[in-house]
């Protein structure tokens, strides 16, 4: 008797499971300081964004958590700065850090590609592509949450440099008038400078903030600012002037971002009209033709 596909496809997640649990077993029973530390930690507050996890990710790190010191011990410190500034791009979403990072890719790898092998080994080659690409689902998400916080960071960018110049203008220092338009306008912008101002007031120096808040940003023109706040405060030029300076300048950098979005978005829209509107269209006129034509369609159909 011939089982159906989802009842093999239970049968390998258990497996998978069973699986998984002997070798967290193994892992614990080879590791007996690691138990001792575990058991003494306080666990840590659940947090709202831990709370509104993807439940994948939150199988997929619960599975590879236990295989964290063995994934940590082949990772080298450049790959673990890569990582990290990934995860500074992507905002830290759900409180990420790099143990996470590294616990979900290794509970994507025994999960997925369990699931990949048992696909094709049941002839379901599309199922065992699929069940891969899932392999990659941590490292899609960091990088459409960096695009997308990024393209925040960019639209709100020269409203906020206008406002910070008037600030600046009306008689407050620098590092007032930073807070107090970061606080008026919340957002992504105005929490990375929050995380300057932060640094500042723990010591960092302003140009070694400035670096740091370039180092976790992309973005060109949040760049360019940094570099010619830092030109004015070398050169001594008003900083007032500068920021309206900079902030003209933002406003024609964005129209031109804008610009080469929408270009980038016209061969999107064109295939997807093209792939709804194409096969309406073909029956449209094959039907037309059919209908309008001399065929007779009874003598077709009966075998006559």
């Amino acid at each position: 008797m011939s089982l159906s596909f989802p009842i093999l496809l239970l049968l390998a997640l258990a497996g998978a499971m069973c699986v998984g649990l002997l070798a967290w077993g193994f892992l614990l029973m080879r590791s007996e300081t690691n138990v001792a530390v575990d058991m003494t930690d306080s666990p840590k507050a659940i947090t709202k964004d831990d709370d509104e996890t993807f439940i994948l990710h939150r199988i997929t790190e619960g599975i590879g958590r236990p295989f964290l010191p063995t994934v940590q011990a082949y990772v080298d410190e450049q790959r673990v700065q890569n990582i990290q500034r990934r995860i500074n791009l992507a905002g830290q979403p759900d409180n990420l850090t790099v143990e996470r990072y590294l616990s979900r890719k290794a509970g994507e790898v025994l999960l997925y590609g369990i699931l990949a092998l048992f696909c094709l080994f049941s002839d379901q080659i599309m199922f065992a592509l699929l069940a891969l690409g899932f392999i990659a689902l941590t490292d899609i998400s960091l990088h459409t949450e960096a695009n997308k916080r990024q393209d925040e960071i960019q639209r709100q960018l020269p409203d906020f440099l206008d406002v910070l110049a008037v600030t600046v203008g009306s008689g407050l220092s620098f590092r007032q008038a930073l807070s107090r338009v970061a606080d008026s306008m919340p957002g992504v912008l105005a929490s990375e400078f929050r995380i300057a101002l932060r640094q500042m007031d723990l010591g960092t120096s302003r140009r070694e903030a400035f670096q740091a808040l370039r180092s976790r940003n992309n973005n060109e023109s949040l760049g360019r600012f940094v570099t010619a706040l830092q030109q004015a405060e070398e050169l001594g030029s008003p900083l007032a002037d500068t920021l309206m300076t900079i902030g003209q300048d933002m406003r024609r950098e964005d129209a031109q971002y804008l610009r080469r979005k929408a270009q980038k978005l016209n061969p999107k829209i064109t295939g997807i009209t093209a792939a709804t509107m194409l096969p309406g269209l073909l029956l449209l006129v094959g039907g037309g033709l059919l209908l309008g034509g001399t065929i007779d369609l009874g003598g077709v159909f009966s075998g006559e």
